[in-house]
């Protein structure tokens, strides 16, 4: 794989053995089409660069960063199936916002994973949240700034995102949430809360 490669991570390769992760990896392979598992493969490889940088959990960063997208591609009515519907409110019934949500329930079912972290890391990685664990932050982070990403600014994010990864999801939800704004869609209430929460942390650490 890519990051074995080009990071040399020799633990990384024992710890994949030893959490059976060869069963997640060809799961995720036989949902996904081709494009999609690629984005995967490039989101574990930058999630692994930022685990190595903040000394974070391999094992949680690997099975979080595999099955973000495992339910990318369900319809709508296969997610709510999964979801407790009464708790989701009209506007935010959509693919875009439920996979995450999906996929850690879907996860939590088909591979026993009772990790929060884990699950977590794969239920806010589109939307964030107020709160965030660092797997959460690294994951949330690397999906927007995976070596395919291409968008204005997302060098910039990269750049930072090895220094600070405070910093660096901050500028990643400015730039989202003035990108949604000008396109004129719905943003979630959870990524207004983590920008807004993210940007309180950062000032309390520069005091």
């Amino acid at each position: 794989m890519v990051f074995n490669e080009q990071m040399g991570y020799n633990i990384m390769i024992s710890k994949i053995r030893s959490v059976n992760m060869d069963e997640i990896i060809e799961k995720v392979k036989e949902i996904l089409p081709k494009k999609r598992f690629d984005h995967v493969v490039r989101v574990v490889d930058m999630s692994l660069k930022l685990a190595k940088i903040y000394n974070s959990n391999i094992e949680k960063v690997m099975k979080s960063a595999y099955l973000h997208d495992i339910a990318k591609f369900f319809t709508l009515e296969e997610m709510l199936d999964l979801l407790d519907k009464n708790e989701i409110e009209n506007e935010y019934i959509a693919r875009e916002f439920l996979h995450g949500f999906a996929g850690a329930i879907y996860a939590k079912k088909e591979f026993q994973i009772d990790d929060e972290d884990i699950l977590n890391g794969i239920r806010y990685h589109t939307v964030g949240r107020k709160g965030m664990s660092q797997i959460e932050k690294i994951v949330y982070l690397a999906d927007a700034i995976e070596e395919g990403r291409d968008y204005e600014g997302v060098q910039e994010i990269r750049e930072l995102a090895y220094k600070n990864l405070d910093k660096a999801i901050l500028m990643e939800a400015n730039h989202k949430i003035k990108y949604l704004i000008d396109i004129g869609v719905v943003l979630h209430p959870n990524t207004v809360e983590m920008r807004n929460w993210i940007l309180k942390v950062i000032k309390e650490e520069e005091k």
